[in-house]
């Protein structure tokens, strides 16, 4: 019994590094956003090509959506039109 405790104990360890590898491995947000360089006139789903989902999502009155994406003290929010069609950068932190 205690072997297989060791076992699960070793790889779930071995998952959280691996987790940890991948995660340096991906470049940041913000080298995402650079290498992108122009939003406007891309669909949603290029977007998202490029970078991953969301983290927050705004619908507004007027048919336009506010996608804001945060990743280690960096944002980037991008208007959409009803269409998804992106207008541009709303706000850059």
């Amino acid at each position: 019994m205690l072997v297989y405790l060791g076992w699960i104990a070793a790889a779930f360890l071995a998952g959280m590094l691996f987790a940890e590898w991948l995660k340096r491995r991906r470049p940041s947000l913000q080298v995402r956003v650079k290498r992108a360089a122009v939003f406007r006139g891309k669909t949603y789903q290029e977007v998202l090509s490029e970078m991953s989902a969301p983290h927050s999502t705004i619908q507004r009155t007027d048919g336009r959506t506010l996608r804001t994406w945060q990743e280690d003290g960096y944002s980037i929010s991008l208007l959409f039109d009803a269409g998804d069609l992106c207008l541009g950068v709303e706000s850059e932190k």
